[in-house]
């Protein structure tokens, strides 16, 4: 692997940064979700008990990412229709959100652009056998939170990502580590562990700008690496689609992303041009 998960690295990392707290919330709803038999009334009375998170999740599912026959008025329906899993990851990603600034005038584009790519990362994980539907709008919404972090931390960290975007000779994460000796994605990976996220989320937050995971999948989490190929796919489809510009790292999707999704070439344009009706 590039880079390995270790103390020393995490506690120079977190030298001056503050990683924001597990709201009471996320830590009940946690605690029902890890039950064997979690009871979804009660995780209803907790997400309808917010006010802003309730009605946060229902924008998210009524919106065209989830596909639903139908518009959705109730939490509770949400939970019918999603399951428990799936809308647990959900509301996690949305407090998230709160708790990085989801209100900053300044964030309102970043947070924008995460939550349609956790919404496409979800769709394509509904075309894929097995696709990871609990976690893939959940990591699509976690994998850069680290940004948002930095930005509080370091005021020049937007020359750093106007620089990164210009360099494609290596990841955006180097570059941010000749600055600061850090990064977004081990910041990222910080947060989910301390937010008590699945270990495959982790471990893809931390590895989603690491192309060499996929050439060492024998010691690799694979439900982690599936979740980083979808992301990819999806932050490409974003860009291309809603920025209409290519991916500035390279004009197609890497081989290896496909080859581990198991999508050939003319699968991989098919669900391109499903995406486009979709987001007409």
């Amino acid at each position: 692997m590039a880079k390995l998960i270790l103390a020393e690295v995490i506690e120079k990392t977190l030298k001056g940064i503050t990683i924001p707290a597990r709201p009471q919330v996320l830590l009940n709803l946690q605690n029902e979700l890890g039950k064997s038999d979690p009871d979804p009334r009660v995780i209803v009375r907790l997400v309808s008990g917010d006010v802003g998170l309730s009605a946060a999740m229902l924008k998210t599912v009524n919106s065209p990412f989830f596909g639903l026959s139908r518009k959705i008025s109730s939490v509770a329906q949400a939970m019918s229709l999603l399951g428990i899993k799936a809308a647990g990851q959900i509301v996690t990603g949305l407090v998230l959100k709160a708790a990085v600034g989801g209100k900053t005038p300044s964030l309102e584009r970043f947070w924008e652009r995460a939550e349609k790519v956790a919404g496409i990362a979800y769709y394509i994980a509904s075309t894929i056998p097995r696709g990871p539907l609990d976690d893939a709008y959940c990591f699509g919404l976690f994998h850069d939170v680290g940004i948002p972090i930095l930005m509080q931390r370091f005021p020049d960290y937007r020359q750093t990502l106007a620089l990164a975007e210009k360099d494609d000779t290596q990841p955006s994460t180097a570059v941010e580590n000749e600055r600061y000796a850090t990064d977004h994605a081990t910041i990222g990976y910080l947060v989910a562990k301390c937010w008590f996220l699945p270990e495959a989320i982790c471990n893809g937050i931390f590895y989603h700008h690491d192309p060499s995971v996929f050439d060492d999948k024998d010691s690799f989490n694979p439900q982690a690496m599936t979740l980083i190929a979808i992301n990819a796919i999806a932050e490409y489809f974003h860009d291309e689609y809603f920025l209409t510009r290519t991916n500035y790292r390279g004009e197609t999707i890497d081989s290896r992303v496909l080859g581990h999704l198991g999508l050939q070439d003319d699968e991989y344009s098919d669900l391109r041009e499903d995406l486009s009706k979709r987001f007409k």
